[in-house]
């Protein structure tokens, strides 16, 4: 048998910043991954979100805020988020099956 997979693929201008070790899981219950692991509130966990420099992030995370605009990367350490800073930037989502 086969099985129908249905992604939702749509671009988003998304207020990005970054953020460093908590010493906590997410909120998805996992441990963050530096270049992996993102934050979003408006979006479920597993979707992918691809950044204009082609990098992959998973969504695994939340703010915690109902934002419908915000991405926050995790980065692993602090002078590497602080240099991020904020961005806007339009994004690629893809949303899990």
């Amino acid at each position: 048998m086969r099985k129908l997979i249905l992604l939702a693929v749509f671009w988003q201008l998304l207020n990005t910043s970054a953020y460093c070790e908590t010493g906590n899981r997410t909120a998805s219950g996992v441990w963050p991954r530096a270049y992996h692991t993102c934050a979003a509130d408006h979006l479920p966990f597993g979707t992918k979100v691809i950044l204009p420099d082609k990098t992959v992030w998973t969504v695994e995370d939340r703010f915690g805020g109902n934002y419908k605009d915000r991405l926050d990367l995790y980065l692993g350490d602090y002078e590497t988020a602080i240099r991020f800073g904020r961005q806007n930037l339009l994004c690629q989502i893809v949303t899990p099956d």
